[in-house]
């Protein structure tokens, strides 16, 4: 009876095991591109890998420490594991940046039994040396890295399950990842280089060039000068033509001659009264 005692003690214990607690839920950072060469000046992609563990999630949390010396997180981009998303640097804290994404219901709730992606984001690196990203979580905090249980909203993340990514900073700006070319596809050939000129023989005279003649330029035609305008001639005086026609003088004034032809009339009576 004694044998059968420990078994069953053993078993009753390990099925009394959360399985949250047999199974690490976590997520994991890695390079988008884990052979590159990272040089200052370089913008690099990280991915942020999510296993539930086949435990129903509703939600995850990813604050991501670093060295703001050496990188700059610029941006951040869903990997659509959740509905919903949102990234921002941490307020208050250069050294800290938040990468959430959820679902708004139990009845969306996610899970998972291998690493997929949950999001990803970019930086610059800035200076050289070793550095690393690492997952801000201690277990019992929610104001951290979190994987919440869709059941209770209860955070489930394994925090000593989390390993930290490490890499070099080159001291080149002309660093970078190399592209692969694809399998198949043809190499291009280099262009030619241009030939250098002939070198001129030892002794030999170089041939005088010979001068082009310059066109001797044309004379600019003198302007014709402006006629003078002539005088305009004065107009002669219309002669009076005399009553009755003919070309004799102008006959004098009445008066005059009426008083002429009375004083003859006067002289002619005169000669008669002394004749009688």
């Amino acid at each position: 009876m004694k044998r059968f005692i420990l078994p069953i003690f053993l078993l009753f214990i390990f099925l009394s095991v959360p399985v949250s607690a047999a199974h690490a839920q976590v997520f994991k950072l890695q390079l988008s591109n884990p052979s590159q060469s990272i040089k200052i000046g370089d913008t690099v992609t990280v991915n942020i890998l999510i296993n539930t563990n086949g435990i129903a999630t509703i939600n995850g949390d990813a604050l991501i420490n670093f060295d703001p010396s050496k990188m700059s997180i610029q941006s951040a981009q869903s990997g659509n594991f959740y509905t919903y998303f949102s990234s921002n640097a941490l307020g208050g804290s250069p050294t800290k940046y938040l990468i959430s994404s959820w679902e708004e219901s139990i009845a969306h709730a996610k899970t998972s039994n291998t690493d997929v992606l949950f999001a990803t984001f970019t930086f610059n690196a800035l200076s050289s040396g070793d550095t690393s990203f690492t997952m801000d979580c201690t277990t019992g905090t929610g104001a951290d890295s979190n994987i919440n249980q869709a059941s209770d909203s209860s955070d489930i993340i394994n925090c000593s399950a989390l390993t930290p990514l490490g890499f070099n900073i080159g001291t080149s700006t002309q660093g970078g990842a190399t592209n692969t070319p694809a399998p198949g596809s043809p190499t291009s050939t280099p262009s030619p280089t241009s030939q250098v000129g002939a070198t001129a023989t030892p002794g030999a005279t170089a041939p005088t060039a010979t001068r082009v003649p310059t066109a001797t330029p044309r004379p600019t035609s003198t302007p014709r000068p402006t006629s003078t305008p002539r005088p305009t001639s004065t107009p002669r005086p219309t002669v009076t033509p005399r009553a009755g026609g003919g070309n004799g003088p102008v006959a004098g004034l009445p008066g005059i001659t009426i008083a002429i032809a009375g004083l003859g009339t006067l002289l002619t009576v005169i000669g008669i009264l002394a004749i009688l």
